[in-house]
């Protein structure tokens, strides 16, 4: 009797069981579901933190150079910032370029600079955003380089120019190489060769003259053998114009030669319409290499009209490619600044100049990436004038030679 009831009652409580059971294996169930939902959803997000990780890696490009040189000179007339000191600093430089695709057609770069003739100190040499349309146009605006000589995107990446420097004949002639504004560009492609149309504007500063009103363009054609230039541009000056000046004098107790060091107030640019004019050309097969530029820059008043120009012919042989440089250099102006004072004195020794410069050199490209460079340059023809030297202006020196060893890499 009992064993029936147990029985019984156990066969009623089956049903009971069984559900228990079939909703414990349901809640199971679910929960291993929603984990392996989870782990899915967290391996879905790694996924897509490593494909932006891979495409901001891919939209972000950096790249540097450097460049250390040793000069001397066997006078202290300060051509190129030389002395009969051994330098290290004075081109001297090292540099960073990050560029950041923000789009396919969209991009930011910046370029910081340190240069020992700054006491290496970081300055963002350009900065600025460029979007090309589809149709062609590019549009940049942040600060830029001053597109006035062929060297000019590379003026600090010495690996990219086969001499040692550029000409500081032609090169010398503008005080300012960057400023803050816009360019707009456009390539015309034809079979073998393009056509660059470049207009640019903005405003710059450079020891205390507010250069304004930076309007220019320029006209680039290449064939990749042959390159033609040509380039005008236009701004107005308004600052005072002072120069530091070393002058050679004599203590009064000892009689020992003494350097008096000065910065001499000279000019008041009142807003002075200022333009310059340059055209220059190249050939480089590969083998053979030519290059040759030729600038004039005016301004109002009593500041410097000058005229300038240089060639350049290489040869390449294997690694090594030995150069010769010829430029001149020389004020059109002079008449401008008559001396009837020891100020006006003072003022056509610093901006009346002339003088003719010799070069030759051999580059030696020891690595892919690695250019070794020497360089003599003799200036002569002074003419009556300190040729241009500030560190000159009483014409103690009438020629001066420069010695150059020079590397500059790219990473």
């Amino acid at each position: 009797m009992n064993t029936r009831h147990t029985f019984n009652t156990a066969l009623k409580a089956l049903p009971f069981a069984i559900s228990i059971s079939l909703v414990s294996a349901q809640g199971f169930a679910a929960e291993e579901t929603n984990e392996q939902k989870i782990a899915k959803l967290e391996q879905q997000v790694q996924t897509l933190q490593k494909q932006q990780t891979a495409s901001l890696t891919d939209r972000f490009k950096f790249n540097g150079f450097m460049s250390g040189a040793y000069v001397s000179a066997d006078n202290n007339s300060g051509y190129m910032g030389s002395s009969t000191s051994a330098d290290f600093s004075e081109e001297s430089k090292l540099g960073f370029q990050a560029t950041f695709a923000i789009t396919d057609n969209t991009q930011a770069v910046m370029q910081l600079m340190m240069k020992g003739e700054n006491d290496w100190d970081v300055e963002a040499e350009w900065a600025y955003v460029s979007h090309r349309f589809d149709g062609g146009v590019q549009l940049r605006g942040g600060k830029l380089r001053v597109p006035l000589f062929m060297y000019s995107d590379y003026l600090d990446v010495g690996y990219a120019q086969p001499f040692a420097r550029p000409p500081e004949e032609v090169y010398g002639s503008v005080p300012f190489t960057t400023y803050t504004g816009g360019d707009v560009s456009y390539e015309f492609e034809f079979d073998d060769s393009t056509l660059t149309v470049q207009a640019f504007g903005g405003e710059s500063e450079e020891s205390g003259t507010d250069i304004k009103n930076i309007l220019g363009a320029n006209l680039t054609w290449t064939d990749e053998i042959w390159t033609l230039r040509a380039v005008y541009g236009q701004s107005t000056l308004d600052g005072t114009i002072s120069r530091s000046v070393t002058i050679p004098s004599q203590d009064p107790v000892t009689g020992l030669p003494i350097s008096i060091e000065a910065s001499v107030p000279l000019l008041t640019l009142d807003n002075e319409k200022a333009t310059f004019t340059g055209v220059g050309a190249s050939y480089d097969n590969g083998e053979f290499l030519a290059v040759t530029e030729w600038t004039r820059a005016e301004v109002d008043g009593q500041y410097t009209d000058s005229d300038s120009g240089y060639i350049t012919l290489g040869y390449r042989i294997n690694a090594f490619t030995p150069y010769v440089t010829a430029a001149y250099y020389e004020s059109q102006d002079d008449d401008q600044r008559p001396v009837f004072s020891q100020g006006s004195a003072l003022i056509a020794a610093l901006f009346n100049g002339q003088r003719t410069s010799y070069s030759g050199g051999l580059r030696w490209d020891a690595l892919d990436n690695l250019a070794v460079k020497f360089d003599v340059t003799y200036a002569t023809n002074f003419g009556d004038t300190s040729g241009g030297f500030q560190s000159n202006v009483l014409q103690e020196y009438d020629d001066v030679t420069v010695y150059t060893v020079k590397f500059d890499v790219v990473f």
